[in-house]
């Protein structure tokens, strides 16, 4: 039976394979990068909170500086930075 792992989760994956059992689990997106990442209750992973945008950041170095995703997305096209 599937346990949530967040209040708010941003999305749900489900991965089925025919040799293994079925995994579900909730995800969130960083507000920075974008990413989607696995909520995973006690683990250990640190994750960030950026007090500018208020949500949850994926904690990757590249997502200390607060650069929403969508502004990040808008100097992509202008070509100010190079994915």
């Amino acid at each position: 039976m599937f346990e949530s792992t967040s209040r708010t989760p941003h999305g749900y994956t489900v991965i089925t394979s025919p040799d293994d059992p079925v995994q579900e689990f909730d995800t969130m997106q960083c507000c920075h990068c974008g990413t989607h990442f696995r909520v995973v209750r006690g683990s250990g992973t640190k994750r960030g909170f950026c007090l500018k945008c208020m949500q949850v950041t994926c904690g990757g170095q590249q997502c200390m500086e607060c650069l929403p995703h969508e502004k990040w997305i808008e100097r992509v096209e202008k070509g100010l930075i190079i994915p």
